[in-house]
């Protein structure tokens, strides 16, 4: 990246930030739309961090030489409500428990000797079908452990449901998908009216439209290292080790540029100083790191 480049890009997350963090005057507002106005490269810098903030393309204005300063704050109203529904929980009135950021919490399961630990940042509700007891989670992780052949016990959670008889397994599930990992027995998941089976040392991912990735090893010990307050990556994409590292602290990190993105990381973190990471990838990688606020945290080429 160039010094010009970097200093749009700099400068957009100026902006970006300012109108997150919901401070900006009348004045901020009229000189964003000048800054935007004096250069395609302005809107395009801007709505590049929009983009990686959200997950998606959900504004497709940079493409236009003028954008009208009503178009623009409808931009940024949509940025900062993304914001909030970032910041707080969805809402789920009969949620049972709920976990902070950075909080990891161990749980009783009603109706099951058996007990789970749960992740940061989670929403679980207890449930029962069929007079069998489980596990709902709405967003988040959790590690379960019940007796074997004591009875049935299941983690729903999207549109499939994992089924255990005894032992030790984990569910994950975020906006990309649900994870399954059985740890120490085998488990059974149920996705659209098909069993799925996922032998000990193994994962299942799936989404909403079925499996994405069928039964396969894993790492488990370190998949499931944040029980003990740790997080592993063994030459995991930047971009992965930022969306993990965001449900632990509450700061989004934006990575720009696809090859950034892209580059490989093995690193141990220790949950309880995960705030004090991104610095450290910043001397590890060579790469600027700044934070504009305490919601937003953007890593560049050098």
């Amino acid at each position: 990246m160039n010094s010009s480049q970097h200093q749009v890009s700099e400068q957009a997350a100026y902006w970006f930030a300012l109108l997150l963090d919901g401070s900006e005057s009348e004045e901020d507002r009229r000189q964003f739309a000048q800054w935007v106005d004096q250069d395609p490269a302005h809107a395009k810098a801007f709505f590049e961090i929009e983009r990686l903030w959200n997950g998606s393309s959900s504004l497709d204005l940079a493409s236009s030489r003028h954008i009208g300063r009503r178009a623009m704050l409808g931009g940024t109203v949509a940025s900062v409500l993304l914001a909030v529904g970032w910041g707080v929980s969805r809402y789920h009135p009969l949620a049972d428990i709920r976990t902070q950021t950075g909080q990891r919490r161990e749980i009783s399961i009603p109706g099951l000797r058996g007990r789970g630990i749960v992740a940061s940042n989670s929403l679980l509700s207890f449930v029962v079908e069929g007079g069998i007891s489980g596990v709902e989670i709405h967003r988040g992780e959790a590690w379960f452990e019940s007796d074997a052949g004591n009875q049935d016990f299941f983690v729903r959670a999207g549109n499939g449901k994992a089924v255990s008889n005894g032992g030790t397994f984990d569910v994950a599930a975020y906006e990309d998908g649900v994870t399954t990992i059985a740890e120490t027995n085998p488990l059974v998941v149920e996705i659209g009216g098909r069993r799925h089976p996922v032998l000990p040392g193994n994962a299942l991912t799936y989404n909403a439209s079925g499996v994405t990735a069928a039964a396969h090893p894993v790492d488990v010990q370190s998949a499931l290292a944040w029980r003990q307050g740790q997080l592993i990556f063994m030459g995991e994409p930047l971009a992965h080790v930022a969306k993990v590292l965001e449900r632990w602290q509450p700061s989004k990190i934006v990575v720009m540029g696809d090859a950034l993105r892209q580059r490989p990381v093995t690193l141990v973190v220790d949950l309880d100083r995960s705030r004090d990471v991104v610095p450290v990838l910043a001397r590890v990688l060579h790469v600027d790191v700044t934070r504009f606020t305490d919601y937003l945290t953007v890593i560049r080429e050098v």
